[in-house]
């Protein structure tokens, strides 16, 4: 069995070393085989920075995966176009830098991971995720033992439609974006492994990462307002699938916090 495990959204630099200087005794802990992690706001909202992103990757991170805000980083453009491990959700257009997807070694197998981006109540312009996702399958094809997918959207109904599109298709599909776990962890009945939002990565007593200060400024005057990274204790929302080899099916879908 395959043990990968998927950390909701990196909130700030400072949450991204907390987080690395973590993760290979989680992957101890917990026997992982594969760890992801959404880097998205990594670098505080605009996407992670260089040295966040190689901060997570040398910690023990496999993957870092993305979403709306991760090519609004321009220095971190010619770090997508070099580096395999550090993705763009798919569904950007072909001209954007970087990769939607990666193939990585876990134990000995062949993960395709992918990352793509929901439409629905989203500001960014991209193509469907649903055709962007089925094309890479089809390209991938006999490529790959299993298939893992980062879906980073902010409605819960988009997230359930991709999920049972891809009922038996791949291993998981895991959302990413609100920054607020959901309990729904389950086994769609075709065998992927399936949970609406992660959660995040980030420190605990503010508004999904951000200082409840700069938030309520917002929400009580409705003028702009630069946002702030919350203080307190570190902690991390994190998913693991156990996924048969053989299959490509997902066996247990378990929710753990890290702290």
């Amino acid at each position: 069995m395959l043990r990968i495990m998927a950390i909701g959204d990196v909130t700030s630099p400072a949450a991204a070393l907390w987080l690395s200087s973590r993760l290979w005794e989680v992957r101890r802990q917990h026997s992982i085989d594969l760890l992801l992690v959404n880097a998205e706001n990594a670098g505080f909202i605009m996407g992670p920075s260089a040295d966040s992103a190689k901060r997570l990757l040398e910690g023990g991170a496999d993957v870092l995966t993305g979403g709306n805000h991760m090519l609004q980083n321009f220095s971190l453009h010619k770090t997508l176009e070099e580096n395999p491990r550090i993705l763009r959700p798919i569904n950007y257009p072909a001209a954007a830098p970087g990769l939607g997807y990666t193939v990585v070694d876990a134990k000995g197998y062949r993960v395709l991971v992918l990352n793509a981006l929901g439409r629905v109540h989203m500001d960014t312009l991209t193509d469907s995720p649903f055709t962007a996702i089925d094309a890479a399958l089809q390209r991938e094809k006999g490529r790959y033992d299993v298939a893992v997918l980062d879906f980073h959207a902010e409605a819960t109904g988009e997230k359930l439609a991709i999920g049972h599109h891809l009922d038996g298709r791949v291993a998981a599909v895991f959302g990413t974006h609100t920054h607020v776990p959901t309990a729904d962890t389950k086994i769609l009945p075709k065998g992927t492994g399936y949970v609406s939002d992660l959660g995040m990565c980030g420190a605990d007593g503010g508004i999904i990462g951000m200082s409840a200060e700069s938030v309520l400024h917002r929400y009580l005057t409705s003028l702009p307002g630069k946002f702030q990274a919350a203080e307190g204790p570190m902690y991390a929302d994190a998913v693991i699938f156990t996924v048969d080899e053989a299959s490509g099916s997902a066996k247990a879908v378990e929710r753990i916090r890290i702290d």
